[in-house]
């Protein structure tokens, strides 16, 4: 099978702003990574690009395989809502709106039914351990139960790819700890995880860590060795 996310040689400027510069990357499926850097380094865009939120100035980008350069808007949207979850900083969950339809607020395009969109709000909720929370609203929740609500909703239709902006960063440090024990449950049950953050502490924490600078990849440590020639000796 194709690279979850493979990306060739992408750019992204704005005016003549340069926010990416010739990046690459490519990640496995059933990865859990960290893509790490100071604010303006460019790890924002890379995650927009990455979640097909913005196009590449240059370059090649294939998400599950497709190259999205060739789809159209329609098909785009498409791809991205069967194959990405997202979680940010920001919970984004409507006031008085309780955890269950919250969830299930994310097949409200999907064309299924009320009743299975809130059955199946009711398992994402369970998978995160919120199943004693199903009714209450975001004011009854702690920030944790929020971003475990919000991460609920981003895994339920079971994308292959989740990409998360910041996800403790609105959160204290034991509610953080829960959440980021969530992620690692989450990846060992098949769901390729990248972290976006600043945090140092969580990039050094996971298998992979990729440094973002300039716009460019300053270091990738699951990116492959290079080869060792043998020297000729005259």
């Amino acid at each position: 099978m194709p690279p979850v996310v493979e990306l060739t040689a992408v750019s992204r400027t704005y005016g003549e702003v340069t926010a990416l510069a010739g990046a690459d990357l490519t990640v496995q499926r059933g990865e859990l990574l960290a893509i790490v850097g100071p604010s303006g380094s460019g790890k924002s865009t890379l995650l927009n690009i990455m979640g097909t939120l913005g196009r590449p100035t240059s370059g090649t980008v294939r998400i599950d395989g497709h190259d999205i350069g060739e789809l159209s808007d329609r098909e785009l949207s498409a791809l991205r809502a069967g194959t990405i979850g997202f979680v940010f900083q920001a919970f984004h969950l409507a006031p008085g709106v309780p955890a269950v339809d919250s969830v299930a607020d994310g097949l409200l395009y999907s064309g299924r039914p009320l009743r299975e969109r809130r059955s199946l709000a009711e398992a994402a909720l369970h998978r995160v351990g919120l199943g004693h929370r199903l009714h209450n609203e975001p004011h009854q929740l702690s920030g944790g139960e929020k971003q475990r609500v919000a991460i609920a909703r981003a895994v339920l239709g079971d994308p292959p790819l989740l990409l998360a902006d910041e996800p403790t960063g609105a959160l204290d440090s034991r509610s953080g700890a829960v959440v980021m024990e969530l992620l690692h449950e989450l990846h060992a049950a098949g769901t390729t995880v990248v972290v976006i953050t600043h945090d140092r502490d969580i990039a050094a924490s996971l298998p992979r860590e990729v440094r973002i600078k300039d716009g460019r990849v300053e270091h990738d440590s699951g990116a492959p060795a290079a080869p060792v020639r043998d020297e000729v000796v005259v």
